[in-house]
């Protein structure tokens, strides 16, 4: 699923000059089930990244399976910013937000609004776009899209999930900073306890065995992309999460933000931005996550892979007041770079620990086999059916 490696029969691409623009935005790749587009009013300024929704143009009414649907285009998208040398982005989150949208947001490295925070679509006002230039080039995004995107909506006809069965079950196992109330034979469910990234609640659906990236893909189209079912299925876990303890308020982010691979060479991480300025597409190869790739076909390529290590997660955020607000960095690493003001966006009065008989409400509403049953009444089996 490289670059370029799909024709596309259904994108009409705007003639030389122009752009496909409607009342969402700018269409980046449409089809008879998606609109893959940038917003008119976009959540984050498009120095800091590009964000990209897709629609189904019934979003508020979708099946939890089309919301999936739709969210492995948004992981087909992001794969294209993290790691298309068409972008200035070097790094993608996705998003399950306000309801049933799903976003893609890009990060650019060069920007330290950007770089390794989390996205702030908190009481920031953004001007309306006139143009996606000079940040990117519109023809040419909407040309590499038209070109990869109907591969990723030919993978979707070929998705199972949880194939052999959700067999969820209840636990109690504590750690430090965190009680596992759930698991099954990929995933467990955490219920962070000690410093929550929200105030309130705040639950994470962990790989059992992890991989780097949430747009991971194994070789050509044809062969099947675990590791994207495997994605699929810890937002789906995520969501009935999301519906049983909240009726589908708050937000499901995929990230990886605060991970030490993100860091520039000169802060001890992995990107070197002299690099980085002067061959992206290289630079952002260097850090791609290949699977089952040799190292003939690698020489052949020009890099060494070097992947940025984030282990994906899927996190369920439900402030009890407000808007989802993550702090910049983690505690530790701001505390450890002085940063008072960081420290201080952990602070008690900013988040508070989850309670006892919080943790006996979220039992309650997922335990006795409650979000098993949500699962498979809602996402087990083909994710086209």
């Amino acid at each position: 699923m490289s670059d370029g490696a799909v024709s596309s029969p259904e994108m009409s691409l705007a003639p030389q000059g122009e752009t496909l623009r409607g009342k969402e935005g700018v269409s980046l790749y449409k089809s008879s089930r998606f609109n893959v587009f940038v917003p008119l009013n976009p959540n984050i300024p498009l120095n800091e990244g590009l964000h990209i929704e897709v629609s189904s143009g019934h979003d508020s009414e979708d099946s939890p399976r089309e919301v999936l649907e739709r969210y492995l285009m948004a992981l087909g998208s992001a794969k294209v910013l993290a790691e298309s040398g068409k972008t200035p982005d070097a790094w993608a989150n996705t998003r399950l937000e306000q309801g049933q949208t799903v976003s893609t947001y890009g990060r650019v490295p060069e920007v330290e609004n950007s770089w390794r925070k989390p996205v702030n679509t908190s009481n920031r006002v953004v001007p309306e776009m006139g143009s996606l230039e000079p940040n990117y080039g519109t023809q040419k995004l909407q040309e590499l899209f038209g070109r990869y995107l109907p591969g990723w909506e030919h993978l979707a006809d070929n998705i199972e999930l949880f194939k052999n069965g959700v067999d969820g079950e209840d636990i109690n196992k504590i750690t430090e900073n965190a009680v596992t109330i759930w698991e099954n034979n990929r995933f467990e469910l955490d219920v962070a306890i000690i410093a929550p990234h929200v105030k309130g609640l705040h639950l994470v659906v962990n790989p059992k065995k992890n991989f780097q990236r949430q747009w991971q893909t194994v070789g050509g189209q044809n062969e099947e992309q675990t590791y994207i079912q495997q994605t699929l299925e810890a937002t789906a876990i995520a969501m009935g999460v999301q519906k049983l303890l909240a009726e589908g308020k708050g937000e499901i982010h995929n990230s990886g933000n605060w991970a030490g691979g993100l860091k520039t060479t000169q802060e001890g991480g992995k990107l070197d931005m002299k690099k980085f300025v002067e061959n992206r597409k290289i630079e952002k190869r260097t850090h791609t996550q290949d699977i089952g790739v040799t190292q003939e076909q690698i020489k052949n390529r020009s890099y060494v892979n070097d992947p940025f290590n984030t282990s994906i997660h899927a996190q369920v955020l439900l402030p009890t007041e407000g808007s989802v607000i993550l702090p910049e960095m983690s505690e530790s690493e701001a505390k450890e770079r002085g940063k008072a003001d960081i420290v201080a966006q952990w602070g008690k009065e900013v988040r508070s620990d989850t309670t006892p008989a919080q943790l006996e409400e979220i039992k309650t509403k997922l335990g006795e086999g409650k979000l098993t049953k949500w699962l498979e009444e809602n996402c087990q089996g083909h994710l086209i059916s």
